[in-house]
């Protein structure tokens, strides 16, 4: 039985270092792996911020535009109601010198 005991352990400490490389080699993975996740979060978080940016002047400048179109419709409206009131004058045969406002 001795001479079967030191085989015995020397087996198990070669199968405790293999199994320790394994688990050396998993950690070494999971670690690259955990960085590589860590540089996409930083990535994705930076386009997501450039992507806010964007859309956040995408909204400025759409709110700049629909005051421009306003104002825009506002004169078309003011200059209709101009030519309007220069037909009625001008169609009126019993008009007066002056133009009515």
């Amino acid at each position: 039985m001795t001479n079967s005991q030191p085989e015995d352990l020397t087996t198990r400490v070669a199968t405790i270092e293999e199994q320790l490389n394994h688990i050396i080699d998993e950690l070494d993975l999971i670690g690259t792996i955990q960085n590589g996740v860590r540089l996409e979060v930083r990535a994705t978080s930076q386009s997501t911020a450039r992507l806010e940016r964007t859309v956040r002047q995408l909204a400025e400048i759409s709110a700049r535009t629909q005051a421009v179109v306003v104002r825009q419709q506002e004169t078309i409206n003011q200059q209709q109601e101009n030519i309007e009131r220069i037909l009625t004058y001008l169609e009126n045969p019993n008009r007066g010198d002056t133009m009515p406002n």
